[in-house]
């Protein structure tokens, strides 16, 4: 089981989770119900992954059964940028729980800053309807009234910097209890996390082990192996006896970051789980911050010219 960490408001997040956004829909299902017999409480979605009919149908199943209670799993899903008018929120979180066989949600996201215009339907696959400069902080009005509705325990953001956080939080009658954010030893986002833990925000990073082979990725570092591959980190799994992922989580984990791994592997959903009990030594970290190369792989370059594009600034 994961150490649990809290969230601003005293609520208590799982901090390893299942990420689900590219596990295939026709093992999804069986895949939730394996991770939550091998003792996931933390299922991250979005409504932008499609899978949220699956994850749904995973948590029915196990509820009914009596493996878990609803109480006992944390459910983070994210707002999509068609869905992000004043108007649309509560719509788009009620769609996505009903996907969900939910009632509520426990963390709500914004996805991302990149707003786009509403096609006037739930779409089932993305479709191009152009960008569209939003006033953010609308958008967030409507997510603080999720939470005094119920829908939604908790609401954060996803992909937002440094000046959008801020904007966010001036005036907010509700902070941001997480920022999702790419982040892994390559590009651990070390001014980051100083901002947001001076504002009580945790960040919970996907792709904490890289996310090899991501059709999203840039093709900047092709000279590199993928990291659960890398030298170092593969000396350091033989010298504790633990394979590379767990040496990546155990990395994040020890900095009170929040990681969300993909896999199907069972014996690897049961191995992510197992990084708690050994330490690095003052050596091996220095070695691990090295890694740090400072490129940022899920640039969304395609987005550069909306207006609210969040990657012009280094954190």
């Amino acid at each position: 089981m994961a150490k649990e960490l809290t969230l601003n408001y005293g609520r208590k997040i799982p901090q390893i989770g299942l990420g689900t956004s590219r596990i295939p829909k026709d093992i999804l299902e069986d895949t939730v119900c394996l991770a939550i017999q091998k003792g996931y409480r933390h299922f991250d979605t979005a409504f932008a992954y499609q899978n949220e009919v699956e994850i749904g149908k995973a948590l029915k199943r196990t509820f009914e059964d009596g493996a878990v209670k609803r109480e006992d799993v944390f459910i983070t899903s994210k707002l999509s940028g068609y869905y992000q008018a004043e108007e649309d929120v509560y719509s788009a979180c009620t769609e996505s729980l009903r996907r969900l066989q939910l009632d509520y949600v426990d963390l709500f996201l914004i996805h991302s800053p990149l707003s786009l215009k509403n096609p006037g339907y739930f779409v089932t696959k993305r479709v191009d309807t152009g960008y569209f400069a939003r006033d953010l902080k609308s958008t967030w009005r409507s997510m603080e009234e999720l939470v005094f509705s119920g829908k939604a325990k908790s609401i954060g953001l996803s992909n937002f910097n440094s000046q959008q956080i801020d904007y966010i939080c001036d005036g907010a009658r509700i902070k941001p209890v997480i920022n999702q954010v790419e982040l892994n030893v390559r590009f651990p986002q070390h001014q980051l996390q100083r901002f947001c833990g001076e504002r009580d925000i945790l960040l919970t990073a996907y792709a904490p082990m890289g996310s090899p082979g991501h059709p999203s990725l840039q093709n900047t570092v092709e000279e590199k192996v993928p990291l659960l591959q890398d030298p170092i980190i593969s000396k350091l799994a033989e010298r504790y006896r633990k394979n590379t992922g767990q040496i990546l989580l155990k990395s994040l984990v020890d900095r009170d970051i929040v990681v969300i791994p993909m896999s199907t592997n069972p014996d690897r959903l049961t191995a992510n789980l197992q990084v708690y009990d050994f330490e690095f030594s003052e050596e091996d970290l220095k070695s691990i911050a090295g890694l740090d190369d400072g490129i940022r792989r899920f640039g969304r370059v395609k987005s550069k010219d909306h207006p609210d594009y969040p990657f012009n600034l280094p954190f």
